[in-house]
């Protein structure tokens, strides 16, 4: 899970450094894995948390993709659910999400969703997946907006959480794979691209075609919200097509 791996690429630049500097270290760093109950393997999924308790969203069920176009990003992959996870007391819960809009839908259940909590509300920004609404795999270009202590209340006691879930649509926000932070009141999109269609490792003019479109910036903008409109003023963003033709990677603040 993404949780773990940031552990893990943090355990491992942390023993790099007690290497180097290990008379001097005051602490060591041990990792022991948990595991729960049911809680299935889930790969590039968006996360929110509260009060101790995870809320999981999106994500492949089937690990890294196939590299077959027919069989890559496969709609039985796809992660249809919410799933609240208490890792103290090493429990889980789970929601589907055919109560919410399709577009919602569709949106939730994508992979490599961009994705920041700000107090109580998880925004999710793109994210790629199969939409039967287009007909195709797209890149969303919608941002959702989660409450998420009532949703996770909700979906361990089996009640309705859609009003708690907000969606609008923006092209600006047609991203995958890039990374969503905030730097004071400014929020910002860096990297990520947008992808329509099937992957093919043969590239766009063998087999089935593709569109693939990176962003090239970091996208800045403002979120006004009031827990009933969401509304986005979009910023000059800062364009750098040598340093920011990225996508899939992360991204530390500094």
């Amino acid at each position: 899970m993404q949780l773990k791996h940031l552990v893990f690429l943090f355990a491992i630049l942390l023993s790099q450094n007690i290497t180097v500097y290990s008379q001097n270290a005051p602490f060591e760093v041990m990792l022991e894995p948990v595991n729960i109950p049911g809680l299935a393997g889930l790969q590039a999924f968006a996360w929110g948390q509260h009060d101790g308790k995870w809320l999981l969203i999106g994500g492949r069920k089937d690990g890294l993709h196939q590299r077959q176009p027919f069989a890559a990003f496969d709609v039985p992959g796809h992660n249809t659910d919410l799933i609240v996870v208490d890792p103290v007391m090493q429990q889980k819960w789970t929601a589907p999400l055919s109560s919410l809009p399709i577009g919602m839908q569709e949106q939730l259940s994508a992979t490599n969703i961009q994705f920041y909590q700000e107090a109580d509300y998880l925004y999710l920004v793109g994210g790629y997946g199969y939409s039967a609404t287009a007909a195709n795999h797209i890149t969303y270009p919608n941002m959702t907006a989660i409450k998420v202590p009532e949703v996770i209340d909700a979906v361990i006691n089996a009640t309705s959480f859609s009003a708690y879930c907000r969606q609008i649509t923006d092209t600006m926000f047609a991203l995958t794979g890039g990374y969503f932070n905030k730097v004071y009141n400014t929020y910002y999109l860096t990297g990520g691209q947008k992808f329509i269609g099937r992957y093919n490792p043969m590239g766009p003019n063998n087999g089935p075609g593709f569109v693939q479109v990176y962003s090239n910036a970091i996208r800045k903008f403002l979120i006004n919200d009031n827990g009933v409109n969401l509304n986005i003023t979009h910023l000059t963003p800062i364009i750098d097509t040598n340093n920011l033709h990225r996508r899939d990677y992360n991204v530390a603040l500094k």
